[in-house]
């Protein structure tokens, strides 16, 4: 499982402040056009555990046969209570080249608006492998 933190966080067992944002595992669709990246995110707390507006943007890249794969998806959160919440978003290969199964790096940017503020961060490339 990879963990990317996109803002400093708190005591495991409580209600963490900001925008974190996992991905645990990577799932090649038929034909490789995406894949399907899953994992959790937290943000908030917000007032009434809800983001005003808010989009968290997932990039999945892989270099395979000499060749660069990238592929993008995004998610709205819509739960901001500050626990973490499971997540399955297709990420769509761009050209002609699908995914393969293997090694992969993926990032993300994002942010949440709410009563309390703007929340903010990114991911940098970290691996993941491509099931």
């Amino acid at each position: 499982m990879s963990t990317a933190l996109m803002s400093p966080a708190g005591a495991a067992w409580a209600a963490q402040a900001g925008l974190t944002v996992t991905a645990r595992v990577a799932l090649r669709n038929a034909g490789g056009e995406s894949v399907t990246l899953a994992g959790t995110y937290s943000c908030g707390p917000f007032t009434g555990g809800v983001p005003d507006r808010g989009v968290i943007d997932l990039t999945v890249s892989q270099s395979a046969g000499g060749v660069s794969i990238n592929g993008y998806g995004y998610l709205e959160p819509t739960v901001c209570d500050g626990v973490a919440h499971r997540y399955a978003v297709e990420v769509t290969a761009v050209g002609e080249q699908g995914f393969r199964r293997g090694t992969a790096q993926w990032s993300s940017s994002g942010y949440v608006e709410g009563d309390d503020g703007l929340q903010h961060g990114s991911v940098p490339p970290t691996p993941i492998r491509i099931r």
